[in-house]
């Protein structure tokens, strides 16, 4: 089966490199020797070290791109679903409110059918306004803040959820990473994140993102033991952690079914991971302002945002993976199957995110220490029997 960097390789040889070469060998020629790297860049190009590097170069900005348009959707998604669970319409803005924006700013009186409202539409456009607020806002350092914490504890967050994107597979074709160790090194990186965040809330000096890093460092502490616990669990049974030998383990039978207490436990740690109601206590609105991320304003704060999401995005891909048989499935492309499975978990969390209220903090901790814990230990015991029996 041709792989994602099979096919970026293919397309290299046969297409990019001989483009390209014969331009950087003609430039060579024209002012020697201050041309001369020209041709050393086209030998390199033409070198098997060469082709690799683009290819693992156009792979994983393949698995960006797809990662994401999923994120995008997702954030799309999102809306919708609080907009019907509220009983509201939402963000309507789409393409087919440009024409009454348009009659609006020309100072006409906006037109009411019975068929149409004013600004009609499904809210496709919601997500490019967004993104041009994000880019004219200013980025301001607060007077007292540690400039250079506050400038690397955003990026140590938003690049560790972004190097996510690339290393959790959609399926055999399209894996730009498809490490032995597969999932633990995703769940390290998961890990990094913390450190961010907890960098961000100390250097605003500002007590709200202070508390807000803090309850993060706690809030992770707790539930990334059960976390990895129950993921131990179908690291057991399948024998491995690579995702393709994983998937393939769950052929005959989804992983949800022997080890369901390990999955019930997995969600609600994620949730916890990824710091989504009824777990969202670091940023917390309606105590803390908006916790960690107070003080960080501009692009970086969309940033941060669509980090977020990248987050659950992702977590809902491990879950898929890990306990719903991957990509497996009749009829459909593995891919399709894949994403089906991940938007039914993402759809579980946003109904979440809206119809559950936020819990305490000591009542989160409680939940990760007393309760979490000793199910994963359980599930894991489960799972050693279920070895030994079958």
């Amino acid at each position: 089966m041709t792989s994602l960097y099979d096919w970026s390789y293919w397309f290299c040889e046969a297409w990019l490199v001989p483009l390209i070469t014969p331009l950087l060998y003609f430039q060579e020629h024209i002012m020697p020797p201050f041309s001369n790297p020209a041709g050393d860049m086209a030998r390199w190009m033409e070198s098997d070290p060469g082709l690799n590097i683009l290819a693992w170069t156009i792979a994983v900005n393949v698995a960006l791109m797809i990662g994401f348009t999923n994120v995008i959707i997702v954030v799309y998604l999102e809306r919708k679903i609080a907009g019907r669970i509220m009983d509201r319409r939402g963000p309507m803005l789409s393409l087919n409110s440009l024409k009454e924006i348009a009659s609006d700013l020309a100072g006409y009186a906006p037109e009411y059918t019975w068929k149409t409202t004013t600004y009609a539409g499904i809210g496709i456009l919601q997500n490019v306004a967004d993104g041009i607020k994000f880019f004219c806002k200013e980025i301001i350092v607060p007077d007292k803040a540690d400039r250079l914490l506050y400038t690397i504890g955003p990026v140590i967050f938003i690049s560790s959820s972004i190097l996510l994107l690339v290393m959790v597979p959609f399926s055999p074709r399209i894996a730009a990473s498809s490490a032995p160790l597969g999932l633990l090194v995703v769940m390290a990186a998961f890990s990094i994140a913390p450190i961010g965040v907890l960098t961000t809330g100390w250097a605003c000096n500002n007590k709200y993102t202070l508390i807000g890093g803090m309850r993060s460092a706690a809030q992770l502490m707790a539930y990334e033991i059960p976390l990895l616990l129950s993921m131990a669990g179908v690291f057991l049974v399948a024998g491995s952690y690579n995702p393709m030998d994983i998937v393939a383990q769950q052929q005959g039978m989804w992983n949800v079914v022997p080890q369901f207490l390990g999955f019930i436990v997995f969600i609600v740690c994620m949730l916890a991971e990824v710091e989504r109601v009824p777990f969202d206590l670091p940023e917390a609105e309606a105590e803390l302002v908006e916790g960690w991320t107070t003080e960080i304003g501009g692009l970086r704060l969309g940033l941060v945002f669509a980090a977020e999401y990248i987050r659950g995005f992702v977590g809902a891909m491990i879950a898929t993976i890990l306990f719903l048989g991957g990509w497996s499935g009749p009829f459909l492309p593995g891919e399709i199957w894949f994403l089906l499975k991940v938007y039914g978990i993402l759809i579980f969390f946003i109904i979440l995110r809206w119809t559950v209220p936020r819990i305490r903090t000591d009542q989160i901790l409680l939940l990760g220490w007393k309760r979490l814990l000793p199910l994963s230990l359980i599930n894991l015991a489960l799972a050693i029997l279920y070895v030994e029996v079958f």
